[in-house]
This record gives C-alpha cells, structure tokens and sequence, in this order.
C-alpha cells in the first residue's frame, strides 16, 4: 500500500514545472480519464497531495528567490540620519537619502552599498575588502577613508567631495575613473563616460554632516558666504581682507558670529532677505 501512495505521489511531481503545478492533469493521468469518477474520499486524497505538494514549492520558491529579507534599506525620511554598518563604517544620510546593502554578502569580498541622494561617509579601513559604493550613475571605490556622494534627483551630476584618504570615483559602468584625495571635488555630468575634478564650491562641504566648520587662512569673505548659505542667513562685514583660522560648531550662528567678531575684532550685519 504504502508503496503504491508513493508511486501516486511520484506520479503528481512528474506534473510540476518550475512555477507551475497541473495538479488537474495529474489527478486525471493517475485516476485515469476513460474511468468513472472517484470516490469523495479517494479524491480527497488526492487532492491532498496536489496541494500539499504545491505548497511546498511555492514555499520553497519563495525562500529561494527572496532576497529582499536580507536586504537592509536605511531611509533618513524626518532629517539628518546617522547609522553604523556591520564593520562599523559610519553613514550620515541627508534628508530624503537611501542606503541599501546585502548582509549575506557585505564584507565577504567587497562592501558593497547602493546609494541615492546625499550620504557622507566614515569608512573603516579594510585593505582585504575595498568598500564599494554605485548610483544611479557612478561609482565610488575606497579602502578607507571620509567622504560624500552627492547625486539628488533633482540634479544633472553626481558629486564626489573627500575629505580624507583617497577614494577612485568613476561612471558607474566606465572602465576608467579619476583619483580624488583630501580636499578635493570630482562631478560626473550624467551621461558622460568620466568625471572631471572639480573645485569644492565652500570650504566645508560636508558641514551638515560633520557638524563642524574647519578654517584655515580663509578669507572672512568666503566664510560668510559659507555661513550664509548654510544658514539661510546674509552676512556681510567690510572687513574684506582679513582672514581666519578656526573651527565652529554648526550649532549656532549666533555664537560662531560672536566668535569671529571678537576674533578678528569686526562687525558682522545680517541682513534680512
């Protein structure tokens, strides 16, 4: 008897394609299509089977092809977002930025991350596993070392700023890439096949990420139009030709105003828009 079940069963898999269970034709191929209709019990049966079966497969189909369960998707959603990774490497998401990474293949032969939006980064030196980070349209490779990827959906270009180490940015399927290193700025215009190194547009680019505004010999004039900006604030002072060296918290525009201005021994004017 209970060879005869397992003949039945092996029967009904014979009927299983990938994605797709005939479980009718079976039971017809088994029951035999010239006989007269089965008992209510044998049928049962056997439509137990069928189904019992087909569960089965379609469990395992989804085991087998879900890999969004392994998938870790950080969204800064309300703000400014901090978040370690599995080696500690730190991200600083602006608003409205994702990252997603694999945790079954993270750090196994690369790090590898996908980004969109504005992130910094704070990566945790690896020499055995580089840490890769690929848009839309570029993608960024280092061993170690802090910086930030720029690609809004707004904007026509992706935007690679470091603020130390060293990091190869290049198209996200070009052969060929551009080494930035401290302080430098890279742009990929989308579209184009390499990215050209650009000039950083303030001093402190990643300010709203650091926290933190590092000066050294700048003139009090590019400071303020850093501060401006940053801010949503003008500043003006006559005092164009002085210079300062210095770092302020991002915390208050009041107190790194009164800083300077004592500093220098200048006076500061905001100015309403």
């Amino acid at each position: 008897m209970k060879d005869k079940e397992e003949r039945k069963l092996q029967f009904v898999l014979r009927y299983y394609t990938y994605g797709k269970l005939d479980t009718q034709k079976a039971l017809r191929k088994m029951m035999g299509e010239g006989q007269s209709h089965p008992s209510g019990r044998r049928w049962m049966y056997f439509s137990g089977i069928a189904a019992a079966i087909f569960l089965c497969i379609v469990g395992h189909h989804i085991l087998w092809d879900g890999k969004k369960p392994h998938t870790v998707c950080i969204t800064a959603e309300a703000g400014v977002t901090r978040h370690f990774l599995l080696d500690s490497t730190l991200l600083i998401l602006s608003q409205g930025a994702t990252v997603s990474y694999d945790t079954d293949t993270y750090g196994k032969e690369c790090r590898a991350v996908s980004l969109s939006g504005k992130v910094y980064f704070s990566v945790r030196r690896n020499v055995h596993s580089p840490f890769l980070v690929t848009s839309n349209y570029a993608q960024v490779k280092v061993l170690g070392t802090e910086f930030e990827v720029d690609e809004s959906r707004q904007d026509t270009a992706t935007r690679v700023y470091v603020k130390s180490g060293k990091v190869v940015f290049k198209a996200r399927y070009g052969k060929d890439g551009i080494i930035l290193t401290k302080d430098m700025c890279g742009m990929l215009a989308h579209g184009d096949e390499m990215p050209v190194v650009s000039r950083p547009a303030f001093p402190n680019p990643s300010a709203w990420a650091t926290g933190k505004f590092i000066y050294r010999n700048t003139p009090i004039e590019e400071v303020l139009k850093e501060l401006s900006l940053y801010y949503g604030t003008p500043l003006y002072s006559s005092a164009h030709y002085r210079t300062i060296t210095g770092e302020f918290k991002a915390d208050s525009l009041e107190e790194i105003i009164t800083l300077i201005e004592k500093t220098l021994d200048i006076k500061i004017t905001k100015k309403s828009r």
